[in-house]
């Protein structure tokens, strides 16, 4: 496991470029959910370039919606892309000096590369919904590797020291990586009905996807909240895990009620896709739904994580000695 702290100023830098990069991932990921609701996905198509220039133009994004949401996702993923290869590169300098801590770090920016040529391969050639959602794919195996790593070099998983008895923990950290592998799955096969279109896949797609995604939905949420109620009922002392819990539990109930109401105003006919297009193509109170639906999907699968890391580590610290040992200290400076 990864315990052995790194070099104070360089590691406290990782930790917060990791936070940074993985905010700055999600919230692309919710502007790119508005692309998709929006059908904004080739209001201009000169990628990787903005409408032919190496920046964009500014006032042309404040004029046009859908320029604005389109440029604003690519701008939010070129600055997560840089981040990444911050990350990389201190990782590689030194500052990181567990083995595989240091291995994920160099990954990242590899990670970042597949969701973006495929979402820049799509734009210039049109191609089928299904590299759309092999899109959102990756880019959600990107989110929780950094996010992961955002993790790993904060001060609360280095200085862990929690011990419980074995009986309190059986099968717990099982149980919420099998919950954040259901999260992910559902999130891929929300992305189904997302990126139906009226001119590729059209209703049938929108039906297939919705049942799907929908009978998908009874086990994740059943999933999660026997979690959550696990970790309530059973470890409610242990601030670490029943924080994210409680999070988790209070996510699931919003995302059943926007899921619901996202289903209600859903059209039975997808909008088409529109080439060079002022404004949003598709625009409305379903839009919305759909993107603030997809954006608290993200977060429940975020909180997941944090919640699964958490109990593999508090897993890890019990078993790892039956002596109760001092914390483990960071040299001075070292994490936030």
């Amino acid at each position: 496991m990864w315990l052995e702290p790194a070099a104070a100023t360089g590691f406290r830098l990782l930790h917060r470029l990791a936070i940074l990069t993985a905010a700055l991932t999600f919230l692309g990921i919710v502007v790119g959910g508005v692309v998709t609701s929006t059908e904004s996905g080739r209001v201009d198509k000169g990628w990787p370039l903005f409408g032919g220039k190496l920046l964009p133009d500014f006032s042309a994004m404040a004029e046009n919606p859908g320029l604005l949401v389109e440029h604003g996702h690519r701008l939010a993923m070129i600055a997560v892309g840089i981040l990444a290869l911050l990350i990389a590169i201190l990782a590689l300098c030194g500052a990181e000096k567990r083995p595989l801590a240091r291995k994920l770090a160099i990954a990242l920016p590899f990670l970042v590369l597949p969701p973006a040529i495929l979402g820049g391969l799509t734009v210039k050639m049109k191609l089928h919904p299904a590299f759309s959602i092999l899109h959102v794919s990756v880019a959600m195996i990107f989110l929780s590797a950094v996010a992961t790593y955002a993790i790993v070099t904060g001060r609360r998983w280095i200085e862990e020291t929690t011990r419980l008895d074995g009986k309190k923990l059986d099968g717990l950290a099982g149980i919420a990586l099998t919950t954040l592998i259901f999260i992910y799955v559902q999130i891929v096969l929300g992305a189904i009905p997302r990126h139906a279109t009226a001119d590729v896949g059209g209703s049938t797609m929108l039906t297939i996807g919705n049942m799907i995604h929908i009978v998908w939905a009874f086990a994740v949420v059943t999933m999660a909240l026997f979690l959550a109620g696990r970790v309530i009922g059973r470890l409610s002392k242990v601030q670490q895990l029943l924080r994210p819990a409680a999070g988790l539990f209070a996510l699931i109930l919003v995302q059943v009620f926007l899921g619901f109401a996202t289903f209600l105003t859903q059209p039975k006919v997808p909008a088409p896709v529109v080439d060079e297009h002022k404004g949003f193509v598709a625009s409305g109170s379903h839009e919305a739904l759909a993107s603030v639906h997809q954006g608290v999907g993200v977060l429940i699968l975020l909180t997941a994580l944090l919640l699964t890391m958490r109990a593999y580590r508090v897993r890890y610290v019990s078993g790892a000695d039956p002596v109760v040992e001092p914390p483990l200290q960071p040299e001075e400076g070292v994490a936030s």
